[in-house]
């Protein structure tokens, strides 16, 4: 097996981390120096984007160490749950950053302060902008020829990483036509961009929390993880149909959501126990899967479907492991 794009998918991953965070370096000590809080702002959300991705790494190592230690009936590790923290750490960075950026700014505003342009910063962030566009074309061209399931993910950041990046330059340009036209009221546009800038950093840290408290779809993991878990199902005796697998992460493992499509003609009881089998079966097969909720719904999809009477007189005659071979 060719290991070349996973290798160079890997080092396009790699090469945005530490891209962010040198660049939010640099953002944040010209802000700092030029005392902009619209690009202090800006250079925390590209330091959370980093950080992100990087616990987001982490946690997708911690899992497939799981399934290999579960695999092998091995003690499974718990890295999961340090990356899992670092997101939250994330998360409360980013809401507390962002209220504070907005407090400042409100009190710009009320005080009436004048800003003093700093033509560096300018060209610094068009710099900024410039390499990090470079890097999302990297890392888009190989995650999108093995069709990443993060390649959404990585599309909403970065667009709004542009956006808190425009609104910046806009907040500088503001200041410098305010000086040369001497129009007072447009040094009002740098507070009001810092505002701008602090309200993506709360929508980043609102995904972030959502994702923490509310577990990640096993979608925007592996495939392979739903294929799994859709096939061992499908095999189980009086499923007809899996209408609807939904999978979770957290930190003591995957939650699955199971809706299954049975025999019209059957009895509430048989379904009953169809659902039972399939929730034991998952719970035992996968040992990173830790909680099943089955819930059976009459297949409507036309025949052909077992009758009633077929399926309780094979599972009589069954040798009773519930499964179809």
């Amino acid at each position: 097996m060719d290991n070349k794009p996973i290798r160079q998918q890997e080092h396009g991953l790699w090469t945005s981390v530490l891209t962010g965070f040198v660049l939010a370096i640099v953002k944040g000590v010209a802000g700092y120096i030029a005392m902009n809080k619209a690009l202090i702002g800006d250079a925390l959300y590209t330091a959370s984007s980093a950080a992100s991705t990087l616990a987001e790494r982490l946690l997708r190592r911690s899992w497939k160490s799981r399934r290999r230690a579960a695999s092998r009936s091995e003690h499974r590790p718990a890295e999961g749950v340090g990356a899992s923290f670092a997101q939250m750490i994330i998360t409360v960075v980013l809401l507390l950053g962002g209220l504070e950026i907005a407090i400042a700014a409100v009190r710009d505003l009320m005080a009436h302060v004048e800003p003093e342009p700093k033509p560096f910063a300018i060209v610094l962030v068009f710099l900024a902008m410039a390499v990090n566009e470079a890097v999302f074309r990297y890392r888009y061209r190989y995650m999108s020829k093995q069709k990443s399931n993060t390649l959404e993910e990585m599309i909403d950041t970065h667009r709004y990483s542009l956006y808190s990046s425009i609104i910046v330059l806009a907040g500088m340009l503001g200041t410098i036509a305010a000086l040369e036209l001497n129009e007072d009221r447009l040094y009002y546009v740098q507070p009001v961009s810092a505002l701008l800038v602090a309200i993506i950093l709360w929508r980043q840290g609102y995904r972030l929390a959502r994702q923490a408290i509310y577990g990640r779809l096993v979608q925007t993991m592996e495939q392979q993880d739903a294929s799994d878990y859709m096939e061992t199902v499908q095999r189980v005796r009086g499923v007809i149909a899996v209408e609807r697998l939904q999978a979770q992460e957290h930190d003591r493992g995957v939650h699955i959501e199971l809706v299954l499509a049975v025999n019209p003609n059957i009895t509430v009881l048989a379904a009953a126990e169809i659902a039972e089998y399939a929730r034991n079966l998952l719970l035992h097969r996968f040992d990173h899967v830790s909680r099943v909720q089955v819930y059976t719904i009459p297949y409507t999809g036309g025949y052909p479907y077992k009758s009633n009477h077929d399926w309780t007189a094979h599972s009589d005659h069954s040798s009773g492991d519930g499964m179809l071979h």
